[in-house]
């Protein structure tokens, strides 16, 4: 069974990052990016929830109409997006839920070796997709793409992209400016501490059990409640999206694969 955050371990982690990143004024090269921070800095014991304000915050900070991250591994056989997912609501945009990517195409391998952001303009040229994974993209509406893999002290951990539906793009300087500063300053150390808290990942775990977050926690006792996401969004005074994130998050920690058999883990773990 999953078990709790040390509060004084996010504690400690909170400010080492505040030191780090906003008590230093040179630390974050986009100062719009500074606002980012410090509302995941809020919210660091909670990695869906942290995954998915960022995706909510550079879509409308970079006016596309996706945004979707996920974590990941170079070495993993596959690649599935939309872990954090963001679209926009003035158009009809297809979900990336469910697509799963072969770390062995070409584009995606240069894309996790790559230290900073890939554009790719026009998807429908773009000679180093395979043409599975180009027709896919297509298929769901991708025409344009920056995509950076996330990493921190060397480690890569996830997949970032921003996305342009039904038209393509010439991305400007400032722009991919701005995205390679928010993965490298920003989005790299927070989503890395965030996870290695939440997920008690290789290196930062004891037992190698995940734990739930205080956060989890107070979900998952709503959802064992009989609340329905809709009411446990309302009464948390969160999001439907980042709300069905933090119950996955939740399932896949309790080794349950249902809303049922999450209600039964999480009442006999409460015995």
């Amino acid at each position: 069974m999953a078990g709790f955050l040390d509060p004084c371990e996010l504690l400690a982690t909170q400010r080492q990052l505040r030191v780090q990143l906003l008590d230093r004024k040179n630390a974050i090269s986009w100062p719009t990016g500074r606002e980012l921070a410090a509302r995941l800095l809020l919210q660091l014991d909670d990695a869906p929830a942290c995954w998915q304000l960022s995706a909510d915050w550079i879509r409308d900070a970079f006016d596309v109409e996706r945004v979707d991250g996920g974590t990941g591994s170079p070495n993993a056989l596959t690649y599935l997006p939309a872990h954090a997912e963001s679209r926009s609501k003035k158009m009809a945009v297809t979900s990336l839920q469910g697509v799963r990517i072969s770390n062995s195409d070409p584009a995606v391998i240069r894309l996790w070796q790559s230290p900073h952001p890939v554009v790719f303009p026009d998807i429908s040229q773009e000679k180093l997709f395979r043409n599975d994974l180009r027709q896919s993209l297509l298929s769901v509406g991708t025409r344009s793409k920056i995509a950076v893999a996330l990493q921190h002290q060397g480690h890569r951990f996830g997949l970032l992209c921003i996305d342009h539906i039904g038209r393509t793009c010439d991305w400007h300087a400032e722009q991919y400016a701005r995205f390679d500063s928010l993965a490298r300053e920003v989005l790299g150390p927070i989503l890395r501490a965030s996870s290695r808290l939440t997920l008690q990942e290789e290196d930062g775990a004891s037992s190698g059990v995940p734990r739930l977050t205080p956060a989890e926690v107070k979900v998952a006792s709503l959802a064992a409640s009989g609340l329905s996401y809709k009411e446990i969004a309302r009464s948390l005074n969160r999001s439907f999206s980042t709300v069905d994130h933090q119950l996955r998050s939740i399932r896949q920690k309790l080794g349950v694969h249902s809303h049922a058999q999450l209600i039964v883990a999480h009442r006999e773990s409460s015995r």
